[in-house]
Parts: structure tokens; sequence; C-alpha cells
């Protein structure tokens, strides 16, 4: 029958592959199919929660949970802390600004007192003594004389003499009982008594007559003229006696002093009428 040999066929098929599968298993493993490359895979969107979900972030805030205890007070002492700090800065940077307003406010005073003075100095007359007058008076020829004589200037009485000697020999008596003063020095239009050696100066030294203090022999005082030497600041000085005197300075002249100027080998000795040696009548 055509039916059953179908069936067996059939039969005889399966059993024939099975065979041939059992034997091409124990001979290699089977193969994986091929893996086709995909697009990875998309994230999905997460929405965010409602709002009523979301957690309050003031009340997490205000927990006391979290400084419960020791914490806490930790925590109240270092915020105590840190406000006696910023109370300490801002009470430094208000005394530091008090200073800096008292600095400006010193120094601005400063400046007003300083134009004071100087408007002071410019708007302000002076009525000190500048000199000019008294050149203007000490003016002589056309030269300004160095020297004024002081309000004790008198003329004496007693005749004095100045009797200059140069080496051995004797010269011209120089009288200088006639005026209160006498000029000495190298300029010929303003001095009396001449001095033309080139170590003198043009005003070199002055002989005034003064009126001064004097006490007697018994001890009494009176005013008596007295004779006085005064160098005037020159190059070389003067000398008294071979002693060299002080410029601007009165020196009080005695019978037989002998007086020289700078390096001049010229000595004046200085006597009056009622000296040994000198001869009556000389006037």
């Amino acid at each position: 029958m055509p039916t059953r040999k179908r069936k067996e066929s059939t039969s005889s098929s399966s059993s024939s592959s099975s065979d041939s599968t059992s034997e091409s298993s124990d001979a290699s493993p089977p193969r994986r199919p091929k893996q086709t490359e995909r697009s990875p895979p998309r994230r999905e969107r997460r929405t965010p929660p409602p709002s009523s979900s979301r957690p309050d972030r003031r009340k997490s805030m205000n927990t006391p949970s979290k400084y419960a205890g020791a914490d806490r007070a930790g925590l109240e002492e270092y915020l105590a802390e840190r406000k006696r700090r910023k109370e300490d800065r801002e009470e430094e940077q208000e005394e530091r600004g008090r200073d800096g307003r008292k600095k400006k406010e010193r120094r601005e005073k400063d400046r007003k007192m300083k134009g004071n003075d100087k408007k002071e100095e410019v708007g302000a007359p002076n009525y000190e003594k500048s000199g000019k007058l008294a050149e203007e008076r000490n003016t002589y020829k056309g030269v300004v004389i160095k020297y004024s004589e002081p309000a004790e200037a008198r003329i004496p009485k007693t005749k004095w003499r100045l009797y200059p000697i140069k080496g051995d020999e004797a010269l011209q008596t120089m009288y200088i009982h006639r005026n209160s003063g006498y000029l000495i020095g190298r300029e010929r239009k303003v001095v009396d008594i001449p001095a033309d050696h080139p170590s003198c100066s043009s005003q070199h030294a002055v002989v005034q007559f003064r009126l001064v203090d004097h006490v007697r022999a018994d001890g009494s005082q009176t005013k008596k003229v007295k004779p006085y030497l005064m160098d005037l600041e020159s190059t070389n000085g003067s000398f008294l006696n071979n002693v060299k005197i002080e410029p601007r300075r009165y020196y009080e002249l005695k019978e037989r002093d002998v007086i020289k100027f700078g390096f001049s080998s010229r000595e004046y000795v200085l006597l009056h009428e009622r000296s040994e040696g000198v001869r009556d009548g000389e006037s």
C-alpha cells in the first residue's frame, strides 16, 4: 500500500537526518549567527517629580536633628565668636577712619596756616632794618663805609698822637685828637690814615674815641673819653702789642701801645701831649 511506504520513507529519512546531525555534532561545534550592528538604545527622558514630591530645602536647613546636643552648642559658640570678630573688625575700621580724618584735618589746617603765613609775608610791610639807609648815610664819594660811629662817640680833650716808625726811621707824626674817629686802610678816598701796604685791606681798622665809665684813683666813678681800636674784618688782621685782635670788637688803647696792620713792618706808637719825651708846642 502506498501510504505505508510514505510513512516508512519519512521515518527512514528522519532517522537518517538524525544520524547525520549526530555525526556532524560530534565532528564540529555549531556556528553562531552573525550579529548585525544596531544603534545604542535611547535613554528614556525622566520627567521631574511634581513639586509636591520635592523636599523643602528650608525645612531641611532648619531641622535641629543634625546639630543636636553638643554639636548645637559648638555651632552657637562658633557663631558667637564669628560675630565678635566681625564687630572687632568694624570697630577697627571705624577707628582707622577716624584717625585718617584727623590726619586729613590736621594737614588742611597746616596748609591753611602756611598759606596765611605766606600771605602775611607777602602783604604785611617789614619794618626791620635792611641796612640800605645806613649804606646811603655811610656812603662817601661813591664808596660805602663799613663802619658807623656809635652813640657814645666823642671828640677827646686829650691831644692823642700816633708816631709811625718804620725800622729805625721815625715818620711824620699823626694828630688824632681833632675828630671822634679815624678810619685806616688803603682806600684813600674815604680813609683818614692811609695804609698802603698790599697786605692791608681797603678799610682795615678804625680808632674810635668813646665816652665810657671811668673809675678814679679814689674809687669814685666818672665819665671819660678813651681811645679804642677795632678791626673791620680785614683779611690779614690787626695787632695790638704784637697780639692779633678779634674783628668787630673794641679794644681799649693806652699810652705807649704799639699798633700794626697786616704784614706791614710799620708800627704806630700811641702817645699824648703829657707823655714823656713829647715836645711842647706840637698841636
